[in-house]
């Protein structure tokens, strides 16, 4: 223990000497400045709908129901011209028209921007027909009957609030930030002393590559907790979700950090690998998608690692019936990270006694 803890200073006096050290944490500091104070909470905007309803029929529905909805009385208009000069000074705005048809019950008309993609239309025309199906008794073409029947069973037990756009944001930023930033050190302090010659005359000492590595990982972990915290912290508001966070986040950092060993046993210096830096890079980011976008979710993205990270720091950040998910995440990673490490730990030494 004692050649770890000489080993462990060394490498953190190298790391604040190298000012990468202070470098992680100053950017940790500002990215959760910016996170706090410069990142909206919400990013989103209602788009304006202006609504000629000659039926009344929506109207009656909204005034029935008005504690229910929040829709501004602009929305409303008179005449079909009201409604095309609303749109020209809103660009996002669209325009609908109800009124009563020839063939059918009501006559719907949607008028929208020229930049609106078909898939929009659809889903605006299925959204309307919905509506109208809900509004006209008795309540659609089924009998009453059928939606008496018909049960909604709720497979998720919690309720999840809304989420403010930059706490929403946190979990890749945390990835990024931390999680994978051991591949760059590491890759980083294993070149310079490469570069140094310091590894072979590290060979001659009674230590051996394992305590050597091993000394990296724990200084990175150390470095990882601070830089965590220096986010986390401030900007959930508290210690909310910390603990179950700060263990996949240290996971991934174990995972990240056994690949940068990798590859650094293969390549001199951290810029002759940088191909290999861009393209796990790509792929790392990749299930980030998914987490903003849960409808390309395919079954091959949960085959990388960060799928579980970026899933599991959701889980812990926003507690929601969802503990589940934070235990499998840190399970695979766990899994993942310590074959890595043996693997890395392997690869490393047979590589250096090759070079010596």
């Amino acid at each position: 223990m004692s050649r770890i803890g000489n080993l462990f200073k060394k490498d953190v006096l190298l790391g604040i000497k190298d000012v990468w050290v202070i470098l992680e944490i100053v950017f940790a500091v500002v990215i959760m400045l910016m996170l706090l104070f410069v990142l909206p909470e919400d990013i989103e905007r209602d788009t304006m709908i202006y609504i000629h309803d000659s039926t009344g029929i929506v109207q009656k529905f909204v005034d029935k129901f008005a504690e229910d909805f929040e829709l501004e009385s602009e929305m409303y208009v008179d005449s079909r011209e009201e409604i095309i000069a609303g749109m020209q000074k809103n660009k996002s705005a669209m325009g609908l028209i109800i009124s009563k048809g020839e063939n059918t019950l009501y006559r719907t008309e949607l008028l929208i921007q020229p930049y609106t993609t078909d898939a929009m239309m659809k889903y605006i025309e299925a959204d309307m027909e919905d509506l109208l199906s809900i509004l006209h008794p008795p309540f659609g073409a089924y009998p009453p009957d059928v939606y008496k029947s018909v049960k909604i069973t709720s497979l998720q037990e919690g309720l999840r609030d809304e989420l403010p756009f930059n706490k929403r944001l946190l979990p890749p930023v945390l990835l990024m930030m931390v999680g994978i930033t051991g591949l760059f050190i590491m890759l980083a302090m294993i070149g310079q002393e490469r570069s140094d010659a310091t590894i072979r005359a590290f060979r001659i000492t009674p230590a051996s590559m394992w305590h050597f590595l091993l000394s990296k990982h724990l200084m990175l972990l150390a470095v990882s907790c601070i830089t965590f915290s220096i986010m986390y912290i401030p900007i959930m508001g508290g210690f909310s979700g910390y603990f179950p966070a700060l263990l996949i986040i240290l996971l991934t950092v174990i995972m990240g950090s056994s690949i940068g060993v990798i590859l650094g046993a293969y390549f001199d210096n951290p810029m002759s690998s940088i191909g290999w830096v861009l393209l796990l890079m790509m792929v790392i980011s990749l299930p980030a998608i998914s987490l903003f976008a849960p409808i390309f979710s395919p079954d091959w993205l949960k085959f990388i690692p960060s799928y579980h990270t970026l899933f599991g720091l959701d889980a812990a950040m926003f507690p929601d019936n969802n503990s589940h998910i934070i235990w499998r995440g840190a399970g695979i990673l766990a899994a993942v990270g310590g074959v890595l490490f043996v693997l890395s730990g392997l690869i490393f030494s047979k590589r250096m006694r090759k070079e010596s």
